[in-house]
């Protein structure tokens, strides 16, 4: 019978391709993760790990043991769903990873109606970033990940995970009020070809890539004057006259009078918001508590965040 914990520890190492980033991933520190893979590999009289470059790589029997953990954990997760589906009621803990602005206009205001509709369940909120959120669902270190990704560059979820749709977020343009064009319903790019833009300092971001294509297939080049990432930097700059920017409805700041919201039409970035979580743990019955309490919440943030409302 082979000691879970140090199961896991291997199974980590495998996942994230070195021991310091898996004892980073399980809240360890490395010597412990090396303790118990050592305590592992005397367990099974042979070596479980071997160095490559500056990480390390399974061996065939570690290959072995971390393919029986996977199996391991996914069946521990079916009987604990299936158990909670026999008791009444939903309660548990939950421990979720949800990026910033989906914090403000999504999981916040979702997770405080649970408190009152499910007030057995206990639901754990991280913001984490949107590259490692995937990794710690599937290495068991996260239950639910509220994450994103474009229309135009959706990503590819592993079999193993199930993603679960929320909503759609299109982003929108920013003007000073005094701006010639803010007073109309709609614009177009080709409206806005001459303006002074403010761009987040990611040139692989989705905005700046589209901006970017889009001026280059009209035969122009954006007039960038000033590149800052957060949301209320741009807007406080968009407010003092010095350009106009691009920003996703959801989790928007309230807007101050002189900054004039307007739709973009045609061609626009759309993010897709969703949740994922392990196939093994999806009939959890506090999972899909809250995966209805954010789906009700995205309808009201859609709602709220018209082009009417919005401006």
């Amino acid at each position: 019978m082979f000691d879970l914990q140090r199961l896991r520890a291997l199974h980590a190492v495998r996942q994230h391709g070195s021991v310091a980033a898996a004892a980073e991933a399980l809240g360890f520190t490395p010597s412990a993760v090396s303790q118990q893979i050592t305590k592992l590999e005397r367990e099974v009289h042979s070596p479980l790990l071997e160095k490559a470059g500056r990480g390390v790589i399974l061996t065939d029997a570690g290959v072995v043991l971390a393919d029986a953990t996977e199996r391991i954990l996914g069946t521990t997760e079916q009987a604990n769903a299936a158990l909670e589906e026999l008791r009444t009621g939903v309660s548990g803990t939950l421990r979720v990873l949800c990026f910033s602005s989906a914090i403000r206009g999504l999981a916040a205001p979702a997770l405080g109606e649970l408190r009152r509709t499910a007030p057995d369940l206990v639901v754990n909120l991280e913001e984490t970033l949107l590259s490692n959120a995937e990794h710690r669902v599937e290495g068991g270190h996260a239950d639910v990940a509220i994450t994103h990704d474009w229309v135009d560059a959706p990503i590819e979820v592993p079999g193993h995970l199930t993603q679960s749709p929320l909503m759609e977020d299109p982003v929108d343009i920013l003007l000073p009020c005094e701006h010639p064009l803010a007073g109309r319903a709609s614009l177009s790019l080709d409206d806005l070809l001459d303006a002074p833009w403010i761009i987040d300092t990611n040139d692989a971001s989705i905005c700046s890539r589209w901006l970017r294509n889009q001026m280059s297939a009209r035969g122009h080049s954006a007039d960038v004057v000033h590149r800052v990432d957060e949301y209320p930097s741009q807007i406080a700059l968009v407010s003092a006259g010095l350009g106009i920017s691009t920003l996703p409805r959801l989790g928007r700041p309230e807007m101050p009078d002189s900054v004039r919201v307007v739709p973009l039409r045609g061609d626009r970035p759309v993010r897709r918001i969703f949740s994922i979580c392990r196939r093994s743990s999806s009939r959890r019955p506090a999972i899909r508590t809250l995966t209805e309490a954010l789906r009700t919440q995205a309808v009201r943030t859609v709602e709220a965040s018209t082009p009417a409302a919005a401006s």
